[in-house]
């Protein structure tokens, strides 16, 4: 239940390889809404287990702009608000939904009392991870699904 009094957020820097964009702490806890009482350190290793995934499988991606002379995502052109571009609130999105993914075994074991069964299902937990992987796959150039003959 909303209380008035505004949610503490983490404002702590995670800093990425150089070429894909630094994030927040704070960033990840407020535009993904998670639960206030998960421990910050919890969040923040999800956060970082999640960066470390998704910049493994865009390994490729980032080889093939660097070797288009862009030196840093944001450098990428493309479309832009709020002066971020494209490929840069795409990492983000998928980042971030792959870190609350991996949060949402925390979101039932937090003591809360009241439950959000919404948030605590696998069906969500699946659609997050679904969301980073079609967002990963745009990045690449990919289609949202292929076919292939097996």
């Amino acid at each position: 239940m909303f209380s008035g009094t505004p949610i503490d957020y983490q404002d702590e820097p995670l800093e990425n390889n150089g070429f894909w964009p630094d994030l927040n702490l704070k960033d990840f806890q407020s535009q993904r809404t998670l639960p206030a009482d998960i421990d910050a350190d919890t969040i923040g290793q999800a956060l970082i287990a999640a960066v470390a995934e998704v910049n493994a499988e865009l390994e490729a991606t980032e080889a093939k702009h660097r070797a288009n002379g862009y030196e840093t995502a944001d450098k990428v052109p493309g479309v832009k608000l709020k002066g971020k571009n494209a490929l840069c609130a795409q990492y983000t999105k998928a980042v971030f939904a792959r870190a609350k993914a991996d949060l949402m075994g925390e979101f039932a074991s937090v003591g809360r009392h009241d439950t959000q069964p919404g948030q605590e299902s696998a069906e969500t937990r699946n659609g997050l991870l679904a969301e980073s992987s079609v967002v990963i796959r745009r990045m690449k150039g990919l289609k949202r699904a292929t076919v292939r003959m097996v």
